[in-house]
Order: structure tokens, then C-alpha cells, then sequence
């Protein structure tokens, strides 16, 4: 694997449209993506052929992690340049800071990408991710920190794992001495926001939104919402 400055960044054309291409199969709204490649600094490695999702922190570069695009790749995730070496933070730490109206506290950045892509323009919420389903302490901490700056601040982990979330909600409330704090069960229809259709994810964002519920259980709350009701707000 080679540094983030000799990688190509994400585009409809070129050696980088293969991972273009990828997360436009997975779902991504191409009429967003441009937006977010800028934002996230979103690049491809040609030679791996996987989607680079740079590290940053404070300004300082921490490498990436890296999703391979093919689909009977053993390894789907790689960390540059240590495995696993980027639990000392949050992803997108820096935006996570300025504070907003919900912070959404995802597994993985390609699940951050997609609930990023779910929010409209005149929703100042953020995602961010935890590089996996058990945060160290150092990750809490941030997490915690930035609990201040928002109107709610929502676990949102994979299906399997809504134990874990509730008690991680739970925990972050608890030490951050505030209620603000709850976790969205996201349901075993979709698995994780990664995998969830786009509409289906951008009403879930926009649900949590104006939500003050401790609890979301999304499979069925989305009832609501798709027969017009209003619970939750």
C-alpha cells in the first residue's frame, strides 16, 4: 500500500473510475458524489483496487483505511500504515468538533460516507465513525467531548451488534452527564447503513433528526414515517 499523496483522487473517469463506479453500485447517489469526494478526500488505489478513506486529525495525516472494491477479496478492509492503527480517533474528527444539530456514531467510514450522503443540505448533522463496533476508551472520549455541541447525539452500529449500542449510548450518557444521548437500532432488514438503500437511510436521518427518543428502533418507527405519522419528533 502506498501513501495517500500517490493516490488518484475519485473520479467518473480515469484510472479511478473503478471505485467511482463501486460506490455508485453500492447506492451512493452520484448527483452527491462529487461533493463528497472533495469533502472526504475520497481516492483510489488502482494497484489494490480498493476506495481510500483518508485519516486526518488536527491537521495532521494518520494514513487511511481502504475498502477493496472485489467482491471475492478475502481482506475487505486494509489500515495504512498500521492495521488497525487508526482507533486513536474518530473518522472525520475535525468536522465532528464544530458541533451541529445530530451526530449519527457509526461503525465504518464507507457507513459515515453513506449517512453523510443522506443528509440534506439544511440539515447541519454530522457522521462520524468509530473504525469498527468496540471503541477504546480514546474514541469515547471524543465522542463524549463532542456531545456538548449537539442537539443529540445518536449510536447508530450494525444489526448484530444493538446490544453493544444501547450500552454504548448509555455509557457516553452517563459519563457525559447529560441526556442527549441515545442509540438508533437500525434493524436486520438493511444490516448496517452501509447497506441500506438511500431513501430508506435518508428517511431514518431525517426521523432521528427531530427526534428527542432515546431509543430509535428504525423497523418500527419507519412505519410511522412512510404512513405519515409524526411520533418521535
Amino acid at each position: 500500500m502506498r501513501d495517500v499523496s500517490e493516490l488518484s483522487p475519485l473520479s467518473p473517469k480515469g484510472t479511478a473510475q473503478p471505485g467511482y463506479d463501486y460506490l455508485v453500485g453500492r447506492g451512493m447517489p452520484a448527483e452527491r458524489l462529487g461533493e463528497l469526494i472533495v469533502r472526504f478526500d475520497l481516492r483510489f488505489d488502482e494497484e489494490e483496487r480498493r476506495v481510500v478513506f483518508p485519516v486526518r486529525e488536527g491537521g495532521r495525516e494518520l494514513g487511511y483505511t481502504a475498502r477493496s472494491i472485489d467482491a471475492r477479496q478475502r481482506k475487505r478492509w486494509l489500515s495504512y500504515p498500521v492495521e488497525g492503527g487508526h482507533k486513536t480517533t474518530i473518522y472525520d474528527a475535525d468536522r465532528v468538533q464544530h458541533g451541529g444539530n445530530t451526530l449519527f456514531v457509526v461503525e465504518g467510514p464507507f457507513d459515515a460516507l453513506m449517512v453523510t450522503a443522506a443528509i440534506t443540505p439544511d440539515n447541519d448533522s454530522v457522521a462520524t465513525a468509530f473504525f469498527g463496533s468496540l471503541p477504546t476508551d480514546q474514541q469515547l472520549a471524543m465522542v463524549v467531548a463532542a456531545v456538548p455541541f449537539y442537539r443529540m447525539v445518536y449510536m447508530m452500529l450494525d444489526a448484530n451488534v444493538w446490544g453493544r449500542c444501547r450500552q454504548l449510548a448509555r455509557e457516553v450518557a452517563r459519563v457525559a452527564g447529560v441526556p442527549n444521548v441515545g442509540a438508533i437500532n437500525i434493524g436486520f432488514e438493511y444490516r448496517d447503513p452501509g447497506a441500506t438503500r438511500i431513501e430508506e437511510l435518508q428517511r431514518l436521518v431525517a426521523f432521528a433528526s427531530a427526534s428527542w427518543a432515546p431509543e430509535i428502533n428504525w423497523m418500527w418507527e419507519r412505519r410511522l414515517v412512510v404512513g405519515g405519522g409524526t411520533k418521535g419528533a
